[in-house]
């Protein structure tokens, strides 16, 4: 009898021991902090999306407009469009481009899957090592080797033609340090287990790793095809006839033509560029989730 009175008030109701008391100092600035941390985001957003947006409008705008500063265009024309397809080789080099792109794509995940699977599932003398210098390369700027690429695609005869472009992007050390990290959590017993039935290294390989590594391969995928599409310094130096351009240098060329005649019609380099940007735009909105979890189960999130 006595435990029922302790245990509640004197106005009769059970006293609750997991109630803790209204702080409104910590709500508010739980409450600031948000706010802050929100507004700093959206300040990122807008600052990242604008010169996608200055694009898109002025592709849209008359040459009278485009000196003026207008978020959006007057009077909305389509002829910039209609102009920057016709007045260059634009579908040549949107072929070109898209050739590139997706032999540098396959090209990257065949040879550094197969680098990643010998550097993390075999055992052999120097391998560490082999992997510490293949990711000293990332720390060289990539412009520090364009001569020597220069010159071996010279001497093998592949300058100015799509292998030549494809060259220094065959293999990537980014794409070997992304595949090993995912080739490591695949189990040793089922690559054991796979060999005791007789299944073949290539076999094993295709049948079971790549499967496994889906994820990791998408991400790098979409990685690397970004990198190609919008590459720019390689292709300028390695494609020597106009038919060899790729998108960005074939915009540049365009740009330049038309401000050695006159003043650079921006119009038509906007209309020109908010089309090259469509195909990548629409592969990172449909890779989103593949990417994220690509990444996140290849190792990187630590």
């Amino acid at each position: 009898m006595s435990t029922t009175m302790h245990s509640e008030n004197t106005s009769g109701q059970p006293r609750s021991a997991a109630s803790t008391p209204y702080r409104p100092e910590k709500a508010r600035r739980r409450a600031v902090s948000a706010l802050l941390a929100y507004g700093f985001v959206s300040i990122i957003c807008l600052t990242t999306l604008f010169p996608f947006f200055w694009m898109i409008s002025t592709s849209f705008k008359p040459e009278s407009e485009v000196v003026f500063f207008r978020l959006l265009p007057q009077a909305p024309t389509l002829a910039n469009y209609a102009r920057a397809l016709t007045r260059n080789p634009f579908g040549h080099w949107y072929i070109n481009t898209t050739i590139v792109t997706v032999l540098s794509v396959v090209s990257t995940l065949f040879f550094s899957a197969m680098a990643a699977y010998s550097l993390s599932k075999f055992r052999y003398k120097g391998r560490g090592i082999l992997f510490l210098l293949i990711l000293s390369t990332m720390m060289v700027p990539s412009e520090m080797l364009i001569i020597p690429w220069y010159v071996g695609a010279q001497r093998l005869g592949i300058a100015n033609s799509y292998l030549g472009i494809v060259f220094p992007s065959l293999i990537t050390a980014f794409g070997v340090f992304v595949l090993r990290q995912a080739i490591l959590n695949v189990p040793n017993e089922l690559i054991d287990a796979a060999r005791v039935d007789g299944m073949t290294e290539p076999g094993i390989f295709m049948r079971i790793i790549l499967p496994l590594i889906s994820g990791s391969l998408a991400a790098l995928a979409v990685l690397t095809a970004l990198g190609i599409w919008n590459d720019y310094l390689w292709p300028l130096i390695i494609a020597q006839d106009v038919e060899m351009y790729t998108l960005q240098v074939g915009i540049s060329y365009s740009a330049l033509t038309d401000s050695a005649e006159s003043l650079a019609d921006w119009t038509v380099i906007m209309s020109s560029t908010a089309i090259a940007s469509v195909p990548m735009l629409l592969l990172l909105i449909a890779s989103q989730k593949y990417l994220v979890q690509g990444i996140a189960l290849s190792g990187l999130k630590a």
